[in-house]
């Protein structure tokens, strides 16, 4: 079998789950690729796994390379955004220039697949099977995404249609890898092809003292905000009002150097620090609720406060809550106070942990991402 693996050139969206599955696919004895563009191409190479680059599809951090792609409006909103005031971004989900030009580039590569197996936001692999005539699975990253596409597949069958003709019926992909047990998944969002798996992550031992709270925006936040923002500042301050052992995540060395906020006594600040073997530590996780630091956190065991900032997150906050699993905080009018009550809320109510913990049963419970390529043989 000729497995192509399609993503973002993102490392969130390529490095937990379609790494390993690349490698898992190759011992099996399939000859295995990732397509994805220019900006991830050396560190999915150096991990050992063969890359398709496809030239068009531009990271995040590249855009401004083709400021004909981005909506003025964004760019003037992206300036000025301070959630603490206006609260979660509107983010595109779907880009039909960017999804027909990732299609074009997988086409045009060379490189013929029997399969096709995209991550949830790369429509445009979707879009490339259904013009070869091949079938196509996803690994789904982020699961809140397409229901929040209006029209989403209406708009891919357009894409398709400018490929030439095409098979009847609309573009679909034939089996779905969720990365968290079922009851994550509302019903209107599993289909038949649904499978369920866990990300398979080498055991880390926690630190020998741990935080009782964690808190941690992903690493995409701090380049969004405004630079009078105060959404980290007031994080800081609730877990200084906590007056319990505390990390914060700010994103960078650089961040931690420059920092002029609040710097309580019971709070570490940290660049960049390993969110896994801190959950393993914390009692409680305050979170911009991305889909991937959701999923570590369910798979610890712990309940969150979920402050929601962009794209999926919103959704992913809401599952969160409705699980109860923790609960979702307005990032408009955010105040540490505010902020400091959630989380002592969260701590003192003991459902909340259960809950997490009940995830954290039926993730072990599942089988690795790996197993993923006997149901793709099938």
């Amino acid at each position: 079998m000729r497995l192509l693996l399609t993503g973002l050139p993102i490392p969130s969206h390529l490095l937990p789950v379609l790494v390993p599955l690349a490698r898992a696919a190759r011992e099996a004895g399939h000859e295995t690729a990732i397509a994805t563009g220019t900006a991830m191409a050396g560190e999915l190479e150096r991990l050992g796994v063969p890359v398709v680059v496809l030239p068009d599809v531009l990271a995040p951090g590249e855009l401004g390379r083709r400021p004909e792609l981005v909506d003025p409006s964004l760019v003037r909103r992206l300036r000025n955004w301070r959630p603490e005031v206006s609260g979660p971004l509107d983010l595109p989900l779907f880009h039909a220039t960017m999804t027909a030009e990732f299609a074009a580039n997988v086409v045009g590569a060379g490189w013929r697949p029997d399969v096709i197996v995209r991550e949830t936001n790369a429509f445009g692999g979707l879009v490339a099977a259904e013009v070869l005539g091949v079938p196509s699975a996803v690994v789904d990253i982020a699961p809140s995404v397409p229901p929040l596409v209006p029209g989403l597949a209406g708009r891919l069958d357009v894409l398709r249609q400018g490929f030439g003709p095409a098979p009847s019926g609309a573009v679909a992909d034939r089996l779905t890898a969720g990365l968290l047990p079922e009851p994550w998944y509302p019903a209107g969002l599993r289909t038949p092809g649904h499978r369920y798996y866990r990300v398979p992550e080498a055991p880390v031992p926690p630190p020998a003292a741990g935080p009782v709270v964690l808190a941690a925006f992903g690493s995409n936040v701090r380049s969004l905000l405004a630079a009078d923002s105060r959404l980290t500042a007031i994080t800081v301050a609730a877990l200084g009002l906590l007056g319990k052992p505390a990390v914060m995540a700010l994103g960078s060395d650089d961040a931690v150097a420059s920092w002029t906020g609040p710097r309580p006594g019971n709070v570490e600040l940290a660049g960049f620090v390993p969110q896994r073997a801190l959950l393993a530590a914390s009692d409680v996780f305050v979170t911009h609720a991305g889909f991937g630091s959701v999923r570590e956190s369910l798979s610890a065991g712990v309940p969150m406060v979920a402050v929601p900032l962009f794209a999926d997150q919103p959704a992913n906050a809401a599952r969160v809550h409705e699980l109860g699993a923790g609960v979702r905080l307005d990032a408009a009018g955010l105040t540490a106070e505010g902020l400091a009550a959630a989380v002592e809320r969260v701590l003192g109510e003991p459902a909340y942990r259960s809950a997490a913990r009940e995830f954290r049963d039926g993730v072990t419970a599942l089988p690795p991402i790996t197993d993923f390529v006997r149901h793709l043989e099938a």
